[in-house]
């Protein structure tokens, strides 16, 4: 007996303990997908798959005079004041063949988001590299990249927006950095190709919506270079490893598990502010719920399937440090 109560009272191995306080840090999460978001991602499917009509609370008799006077024909279903209307992949193939901007905006969303990804990732790193250093102003330094994050969120966007409209100030949606000073003009006079032009002041255009991009994503880099070994640099600077040398065999490999994490994130946040999520609201103001839950569910999907061959394509490349394998 008095083995058993030892056995039973034997700590738990290190690995174990890392899956138990994981666990606890995401039972709020799991609590509230559970809880909240996991009906009404079940209310969703059923959305996209039918036509859906607002009734309010109805009789038996009510719902049928409905079904009659709309020509409803198809299989149907009334709950809590709702009748649904099943109709198959109907409002996919709408959404995706017959919608006159859902395609497009889907499509230059995550082309969109495939170019910033390197860009931003690539941007960071560096940026973060260099907040690392020791030099006079690092935390004045750090609080500027992080700014544009806090000027960014929510409630500072609707206060400005409310406040003056920044767009008139540009002379218009398309005059950018350079509309002032006429240079896309100044270039093309000058002989460069007119598609050369287009692509550079379009890269410097959105430098600084890279920049604003960035700043979260700049934190996660520097902690993880914080978190690298300093006699790893040590004994690579007694080797006679030049900073170069050190960035690209000691610090690249050191920080690739973070690069999923920014990826990730970078991904996720760049689709939950495109457009195609704006057209899913409009679309669902207009009152057309199962076309809009469809849009939704094909955003979803093709997020997933992007961020899936993101992570497989940066595990690959990964190197864990404390990983035996």
């Amino acid at each position: 007996m008095k083995a058993l109560s030892l056995k039973l009272k034997k700590p738990l191995r290190y690995d174990q303990q890392k899956i138990v306080f994981g666990l606890l840090f995401l039972a709020p999460w799991l609590i509230g997908f559970v809880g909240i978001f996991l009906y009404s991602m079940i209310d969703s499917v059923i959305y996209s798959l039918s036509n859906v009509y607002f009734l309010g609370p109805s009789s038996a008799v009510e719902v049928a005079q409905y079904i009659e006077t709309q020509g409803i024909v198809g299989s149907t279903f009334y709950k809590l004041g709702i009748l649904f209307e099943f109709v198959g992949f109907d409002n996919f193939v709408y959404a995706w063949n017959v919608h006159s901007e859902y395609r497009r905006v889907l499509i230059s969303s995550m082309v969109e988001s495939l170019i910033n990804l390197p860009v931003i990732l690539i941007f960071s790193l560096l940026i973060a590299t260099m907040l690392n250093t020791k030099f006079k102003g690092n935390v004045l330094a750090r609080a500027i990249f992080f700014l544009p994050v806090i000027l960014a969120s929510e409630a500072v966007t609707i206060a400005l927006s409310q406040a003056v409209d920044l767009q008139a100030l540009m002379q218009g949606d398309t005059a950018g950095i350079f509309g002032n000073f006429e240079l896309n003009g100044l270039l093309i006079e000058s002989g460069f190709p007119k598609e050369i032009v287009d692509f550079l002041v379009s890269i410097v255009n959105t430098i600084f919506g890279i920049i604003s991009l960035a700043g979260v994503q700049i934190l996660i880099f520097l902690a993880g270079l914080q978190s690298i070994p300093t006699h790893l640099y040590e004994a690579a600077k007694v080797e006679g490893a030049t900073p170069y040398e050190s960035f690209w065999k000691i610090t690249i490999p050191m920080v690739s598990p973070h690069v999923i994490t920014v990826g990730i994130f970078t991904i996720v946040d760049s689709f939950l502010k495109s457009p195609v999520t704006r057209l899913i609201i409009q679309t669902k103001d207009n009152q057309q719920y199962g076309v809009s839950s469809a849009m939704a569910w094909i955003y979803f999907l093709a997020v997933m399937l992007l961020l899936g061959i993101f992570t497989y394509l940066a595990n690959k490349g990964a190197f864990y440090y404390d990983d035996e394998r």
